[in-house]
């Protein structure tokens, strides 16, 4: 017994990683892909910074080799600012620069990697799976059906197996004592899937919108289903302004040129509603 539950929880913890890598995956594509990048240096990959971005929150411009590279706070003043920085390459290289020495770019106003929500709420996501499967599997448990001689074991089962096709009769051996000493047991487990993948489905909503892009619950009323949609839209827009308008003020500032821009459906959206109204109000 041990053993087996040994191998269970490995086989679980197994399954849970493999899931993990999925949803994470799934997730870093998508946010890879809600925004383009304008005026991108040549020698700047789009999925290193936007990685970069993604995994730790910002980047540093290293104004002497004009190398992005993710960056770690040094000393900081008075006001809680760095003094220093210590810039760190994926291939082990270090720089150590001052804060006039470096332009920093970041994905929100506290540098707070996106990568960390997205860990979060990928573990809720597999609870809601693992939880989806247990139950699955606690209703396909069998009845098991406790006897205490032959005769009554073959009745019982001669029974059940005319249910299953559908007899109206069945005959019974007289020595058979099926209303005797019977034991049955079962789970009694009640079929919850539909309900835990709805809750499912809201997390993943949740996380969708957090990189901009909006997935609400089409099997409610309509009414509910377009309040849904709208929060939905709302939030998508909110968590890619943050991500744009922070680190198209940062380039600005440091006046670089490169700019990242909406690459979602919502995006596009809003900005053909703001070029219509533009044009309507020249027309008035």
């Amino acid at each position: 017994m041990a053993t087996n539950t040994r191998q269970a929880r490995r086989d679980a913890e197994h399954l849970r990683k493999q899931l993990y890598e999925v949803y994470y995956n799934e997730f870093a594509s998508k946010f890879h892909n809600s925004v383009k990048i304008e005026n991108l240096p040549a020698d700047l990959p789009k999925r290193y910074l936007l990685r970069t971005l993604m995994t730790k929150g910002g980047i540093a411009r290293d104004k002497q080799t004009g190398l992005y590279l993710p960056f770690v706070y040094g000393g900081i003043d008075v006001y809680g600012l760095p003094k220093y920085y210590n810039l760190i390459g994926f291939n082990g290289l270090t720089l150590m620069r001052q804060a006039d020495e470096v332009d920093i770019l970041r994905a929100n106003d506290l540098c707070y990697p996106i990568e960390n929500y997205l860990e979060v709420q990928i573990e809720k996501i597999i609870d809601f799976d693992m939880t989806i499967r247990q139950n699955l599997d606690a209703v396909k448990t069998m009845t098991i059906v406790e006897v205490q001689d032959r005769p009554t074991l073959l009745s019982l089962a001669n029974k059940y197996e005319a249910k299953q096709i559908g007899a109206t009769v069945v005959f019974e051996n007289s020595s058979a004592n099926v209303n005797g000493n019977t034991n049955v047991y079962s789970t009694g487990a009640q079929y919850l899937c539909t309900d835990l993948m709805q809750d499912r489905q809201k997390i993943i909503n949740e996380t969708l919108a957090h990189i901009g892009i909006s997935s609400a619950n089409t099997d409610k009323a309509e009414r509910v289903q377009g309040i849904e949609v709208t929060a939905s839209q709302g939030n998508a827009l909110a968590s890619i302004d943050v991500l744009i308008d922070t680190f198209n003020h940062d380039a600005e500032i440091a006046g670089l040129d490169i700019r990242l821009v909406g690459n979602t459906s919502l995006t596009e959206d809003r900005e053909l509603q703001v070029t219509e109204q533009e044009q309507n109000e020249v027309i008035v």
